[in-house]
């Protein structure tokens, strides 16, 4: 009886825990509400998940749901839009009580990928998402496959299977998701239909038009903003199938006031597509505002107003042009100029007309030919930028040859002679030929482009954001610019007649001008250190000057040679020492012992969230007025101790090679050629940019600005 009742016991045991392991695992199976993070083998970059928040809404039938997606670093998903990748798509079983799958998309970014911009995202994105069921006290079943496409060099499509299965009515808040998800709506856009905006007194966009080209495949959109735009951009995409596969180009941005203006370039492998009256998606970012908005394209045409009209902006660039003559970069040639018009006595005013025009030729076919490169740049997608082909070693060793001949010419080492008929067919002779004087004019404008004068930027960065016929306009505006004291000689002649009757001293005026020129060479050597290394840049500058010394040996003799390098040594101590001694009485130039970081946004605004301020400077080691900047203003008191402040945090891009973010950093603020200096702050989250030339004054207002200081 004993072992009747033990074993009776024992079986009531394993049954009641049979019992209760059967309710545990039912009442988990009937609320697995996480799928937990799932891999594919086959690619282990990429980590997803899908949960649910349990936060429900009884009246709408709804629940809340997030699906998280984990790349590693250099890895990257897409946008819905399709354009440069496949969009992640959730194929979803249209039974087991659910009827419907809301996706909520965050604003993407911009990534580029051999000169094309992509859409998406990278490291860790939440997509809230909302599940629509049929009946609300039902029991769910969510079976899914997520096919993602993750890139970084190589592409890589995977699948994903999900299965959640709960009860919407018993389901309980998970705050931590419900946070999560509570961030990725954050990030999500709010969507607006254009009809709706009139009623929308708190908007902060207040208008919105689009205009499609069908002859040039274009689409132009401009917007309103009741506050001034920061740093705009501008996605669009539509939910039409049939238009699914246009693929839209980064869009040229043009902002006056508070208005913008973007332009698009269209293009679908099916060919020319029309979007004429078809509903269109823009999705606009900027600082604290982030909106989709629905707007129907018409046929009504857009054109550029205000300060950005090209009326304006050509004026604009040809005072930059003109200001670039005064520049240091130019002034070499402008001694070549000089010395050349030294030679003119005693020729015709006709002539002098002919070879001045030629100059002014020169210079404007530069800029034309600058305008044609930069074109050939945006058309494959590449960085642009003043002066970017100073980014390039083979154009500064071409240009530190070309300068280093023409020094060796003003020195009288050697002189280019054309033929008897090839004079008469010039209407000159020797080296004052028109094709020489058009080189001239040519050569100004390589030698300009490291410089940024007043007006220059804006000209340019509207050059670069607008239409070919825009870009050739504004380009030629700057040669006029450049050339209009050329063409101002050209037109009056007897202005270069008025100066004084030739002489020995032209032959000393020739030879400071010729040493201007080498010193120009020697400079643009140096330039090539940073490709080539420091010894391979002295030996080349060693060997070029040993060229010269022997060839000035060979044609004027070992003593007019030792006279004149020990005047040259001589001239430059006495310089060196006056300048030493008179440097506490004109200036206090400072070492640059400022702690430069690398420029980094995202430091930037953790930076200005702690209280801090942030100078950032982009500069490159090409540019002349960046080093004046530096030498006149950042190393200078009291801008210097300034700079030296606990409280500030300086950054610096540098922009002497090829740099895609800091490119990007400039193209942001409409910039395109350095320097480019601006000051963030508790008080200036977005920034205070100054002007090209900076003064001491200049600086410290933005700092204290920025800081708060009244």
């Amino acid at each position: 009886m004993f072992k009747l009742n033990r074993v009776f016991h024992v079986a009531s045991t394993v049954l009641l825990f049979s019992l209760c392991l059967y309710s545990v695992i039912a009442s988990a199976n009937s609320q697995l509400v996480s799928s937990g993070w799932l891999i594919n083998p086959s690619h282990p970059p990429v980590s997803v998940q899908m949960q649910l928040t349990g936060q429900t809404d009884p009246q709408a039938n709804t629940v809340n749901a997030l699906l998280s997606v984990n790349l590693d670093d250099g890895w990257k998903t897409y946008w819905r839009f399709r354009e440069g990748g496949v969009a992640p798509q959730l194929e979803w079983v249209h039974d087991a009580n659910v009827t419907a799958l809301n996706w909520h998309w965050p604003a993407p970014k911009r990534y580029p990928v051999l000169g094309v911009d992509t859409l998406g995202y990278k490291e860790i994105i939440h997509f809230p998402m909302v599940i629509s069921v049929a009946d609300f006290n039902k029991e769910t079943y969510f079976e899914a496959k997520l096919t993602l496409a993750s890139c970084t060099t190589i592409c890589v499509l995977s699948d994903y299977n999900f299965m959640l299965s709960f009860n919407p009515s018993e389901l309980q808040p998970d705050s931590e998701v419900a946070f999560s998800y509570a961030q990725a709506m954050s990030s999500v856009p709010v969507v607006i239909d254009s009809e709706q905006l009139a009623e929308q007194q708190s908007a902060t966009i207040t208008d919105i038009h689009s205009y499609w080209d069908k002859t040039t495949q274009s689409l132009r959109v401009q917007i309103s903003n009741q506050f001034n735009w920061r740093n705009p951009d501008v996605f669009v995409d539509t939910e039409d199938p049939l238009l699914a596969e246009i693929n839209f180009s980064t869009p040229i941005i043009n902002i006056s006031g508070k208005q913008l203006t973007a332009s698009f370039n269209a293009s679908s492998w099916a060919g020319d597509v029309d979007l004429s009256q078809q509903p269109l998606h823009f999705t606009v970012v900027d600082d604290d505002l982030l909106v989709e908005i629905i707007n129907r394209s018409s046929d009504q045409v857009i054109n550029q107003t205000g300060a950005d009209s090209l009326t304006s902006i050509f004026l604009v660039a040809l005072l930059g042009g003109l200001i670039l003559n005064i520049m240091p970069c130019v002034l070499p040639v402008l001694g070549m100029k000089l010395s050349t018009i030294l030679s003119l006595q005693g020729i015709q005013r006709g002539q002098i007309r002919q070879q001045f025009i030629a100059s002014s030729l020169g210079i404007l076919c530069s800029f034309w030919l600058l305008a044609a490169f930069i074109l050939f740049l945006k058309l494959s997608g590449q960085a642009l930028g003043w002066g970017i082909q100073f980014q390039n070693p083979y154009f500064i060793a071409f240009m530190a040859a070309i300068t280093a001949l023409f020094a060796a010419n003003m020195f009288g080492l050697f002189e280019i002679r054309l033929s008897v008929k090839a004079n008469t067919w010039l209407a000159t002779s020797g080296d004052n030929s028109l094709v020489g004087h058009y080189l001239q004019g040519m050569f100004a404008t390589l030698l300009a482009t490291p410089c940024s004068a007043p007006f220059l930027g804006t000209a340019v960065a509207f050059a670069l954001g607008a239409s070919t016929m825009a870009l050739f306009t504004i380009f030629t505006a700057l040669g006029m610019g450049m050339a209009l004291p050329w063409l101002i000689i050209a037109a009056f002649p007897g202005l270069a007649l008025l100066l004084p009757k030739p002489g020995p001293w032209m032959n000393r005026v020739k030879l400071v001008f010729a040493l201007m020129i080498l010193a120009t060479s020697l400079w643009l050597l140096s330039l090539l250190a940073i490709f080539i290394g420091a010894m391979w840049t002295i030996s080349l500058a060693s060997l070029l000057l040993l060229s010269l010394f022997i060839l000035v040996i060979r044609q004027y003799g070992q003593r007019v040679f030792f006279l004149a390098l020990l005047s040259l040594l001589l001239v430059s101590a006495v310089g060196f020492t006056v300048a030493h001694l008179s440097d506490n009485y004109w200036a206090s130039s400072n070492r640059d012992e400022l702690d430069w970081q690398t420029l980094d946004v995202a430091v930037i605004t953790q930076q200005v969230a702690q209280g801090k301020t942030v100078f950032v400077d982009v500069t490159a080691d090409w540019c002349v007025t960046c080093k004046a900047n530096k030498i006149a203003v950042l190393l200078q008191e009291p801008v210097y101790s300034a700079l030296q402040s606990e409280n500030i945090v300086l950054m610096r891009g540098d922009w002497t090679v090829r740099s895609d973010s800091v490119t990007q950093y400039l193209q942001s603020f409409n910039r395109y050629g350095v320097p480019f200096n601006i000051v963030y702050g508790p008080a200036a989250p977005e920034g205070i940019a100054l002007d090209t030339i900076l003064s001491n004054k200049q600086v410290l207002a933005a700092i204290a600005q920025a800081q708060g200081d009244k």
